[in-house]
């Protein structure tokens, strides 16, 4: 369980300033969200190792790094990589670094950035606490830390076909808060990529909510570099209507903590919701997946394929639970996680839950955990190939079954680039 001693116990008042004294250009309203969620955060109990969600974290090693020191968001805009940075031409290119969200070039108006607009009454609804379902500690976190906000708000039937290309730069010391609002409009469609750089010594709080109306897709992809000494903390949330559906993939290579925690809710009728997910952590690294889904309307459809590959005294961690509601009819639930350990000193928990309460419910979940498979290996040996290369012929064929489901040409194309890294680590 929970350590029952508070937050508020780690603060000292002489040395920790939560930089809650903002300039004149913020309104009102955003210093008053920033100190409740401060109050909220303070009032949290310390998260333990002994809860799913936590297990295997270095839970000191990040509290040390979030709380001893004097100022937590170390923001110069001088230090603003040049804007002239080369982007993808076919993308709408977003660039987040020192805590600011950045575009190389004019933004559609179905793009807002928070600190670069002069109506920020336009963001304000988004701050409001009864929008998060999924209040907790890292969400507190991100409130009180964070500077800047990324809105990404399409107009009815507007189908974007340009996709958007968000770029988190690499940071040394730092304490940032990337926050991303996306919303889709009713028969509107998105697809975004998000690359997470590789980052040293440093405590990064991600928070994103989606929303999606009626008849709306979105397709979201993201690939998380290896973090350096760093702790990535990911939140993120997803309510869909009726008839949406959300594809959401992503690829973490491991952090001193790395742990996404996500939570969809099926609120409409037809709605689907598929999350496909590889953690490859490697060295003494962690990568941690905790997902949620509420089925809460008939007819709606999840599918959850998880798989991991740990290498060296890596450490992984997998805890799902599908939900399907007693008055909830026609549903159609799959959830499975495959982890392959290539290493002896690799460990992995896993832990996928069905918590179902009708039988007008068409549900499966699945957890297999195993090293590389022996008679496998050896017969692709026999055909006169290196054993280092055998072992790399069947990670990567292990972990191409996922990205081989993107239908994306250009994202698989950038993600099967990484195979060389996972070569490396192998």
């Amino acid at each position: 369980m929970v350590n029952s001693k508070k937050i508020k116990s780690l603060f000292d008042n002489s040395k920790l300033d939560l930089n809650l004294s903002l300039s004149s250009e913020y309104p009102v309203w955003f210093q008053d969200f920033k100190q409740k969620s401060l109050d909220r955060f303070k009032e949290h109990n310390i998260p333990s190792v002994t809860d799913n969600e936590w297990k295997y974290t270095k839970i000191d090693s990040l509290l040390e790094l979030l709380f001893n020191r004097e100022v937590l968001n170390r923001i110069d805009p001088k230090e603003l990589p040049d804007k002239n940075i080369v982007s993808d031409k076919d993308a709408i290119c977003i660039h987040f670094h020192n805590g600011q969200y950045f575009a190389s070039s004019d933004l559609p108006n179905h793009i807002k950035i928070f600190s670069k607009t002069h109506d920020k009454d336009i963001f304000k609804n988004l701050f409001k606490s009864d929008i998060n379902p999924q209040r907790s500690f890292l969400s507190d976190m991100n409130s009180i830390i964070f500077s800047d906000t990324l809105l990404i708000k399409t107009l009815q039937n507007q189908k974007v076909d340009t996709e958007i290309h968000i770029i988190n730069h690499s940071h040394y010391d730092s304490i940032i808060a990337p926050r991303v609002h996306i919303h889709v409009a009713e028969n509107s469609s998105l697809k975004i990529f998000e690359h997470v750089k590789s980052s040293t010594q440093s405590v990064i709080s991600h928070l994103m909510t989606i929303f999606c109306e009626a008849d709306s897709n979105l397709e979201f992809y993201k690939l998380i570099e290896q973090q350096k000494d760093t702790h990535f903390l990911s939140t993120q949330t997803a309510q869909m209507a009726e008839n949406s559906k959300v594809n959401c993939f992503s690829w973490d290579f491991g952090a001193k903590t790395s742990t996404t925690n996500t939570l969809a809710e099926l609120d409409g009728k037809k709605s689907e919701f598929h999350y496909s997910a590889l953690f490859t952590p490697s060295h003494d690294h962690h990568s941690g997946n905790q997902l949620r889904v509420e089925h809460n309307a008939n007819k709606t459809k999840s599918r959850i394929k998880i798989r991991g590959v740990l290498n060296d005294q890596s450490k992984g961690v997998f805890f799902g639970k599908i939900k399907v509601n007693e008055d909830v009819l026609g549903t159609s639930a799959f959830m499975e996680n495959k982890n392959l350990l290539i290493s002896d000193d690799a460990t992995i928990s896993t832990q996928p839950i069905l918590e179902i309460y009708n039988d007008d419910t068409e549900c499966s979940h699945s957890a297999t955990s195993g090293s590389i498979d022996e008679e496998k290996l050896f017969y692709i040996q026999s055909r006169g190939i290196p054993e280092i290369a055998a072992k790399q012929y069947l990670i990567g064929s292990f972990i191409k079954e996922l990205i081989n489901e993107i239908t994306s040409i250009k994202i698989k194309t950038l993600l099967q680039n990484n195979f060389q890294y996972i070569d490396n680590q192998s």
